[in-house]
């Protein structure tokens, strides 16, 4: 009888274990953000100018992270006519304001490496001054 209530207990501890499974993935959520003060001097108009590659830092694991949102933040100096992207190797979006968030890179891997992408419009208005990026942020949070 001794060794029934032992099979029955340790059962239940299995099923406890397993039923907590569901729990370990949220466990593994996490972020990663990189800081750039300076980005790239948008020089040409309608000609891409791209950071270096954006990746966790060195201490940080991500392991296969997954995407679940990614923000951003940059600024100009001065008002510009600048579009921008925020590229993954197996994607690109275009970003609307210097500052958001978005899921539409939701799946990919939080590894990277991510590249920003900016292009002053074409114009014959356009001052002859670079516009420079800078004040570049980027939050990659994953699970």
């Amino acid at each position: 009888m001794k060794s029934l209530g032992c099979v029955l207990a340790l059962w239940a501890a299995l099923g406890a274990t397993l039923s907590m499974a569901p729990f370990a993935k949220a466990v593994e959520a996490g972020s990663w953000a990189v800081t750039l003060p300076r980005g790239p001097l948008l020089t040409t108009p309608g000609r891409d100018e791209r950071t270096a590659p954006l990746r966790p830092p060195e201490a940080h694991t991500v392991g296969d992270g997954r995407i679940t949102r990614v923000s951003w933040r940059y600024a100009t100096k001065r008002p510009s006519d600048v579009r921008a992207w925020l590229c993954h190797p197996r994607r690109c979006v275009e970003l609307a304001t210097r500052r958001g968030g978005t899921r539409a890179l939701q799946g990919l891997s939080a590894q990277g490496p991510f590249v920003l992408r900016f292009r002053r419009a074409a114009s014959r208005n356009a001052p002859r001054a670079g516009v420079r990026i800078e004040d570049l942020q980027l939050i990659v949070n994953y699970r």
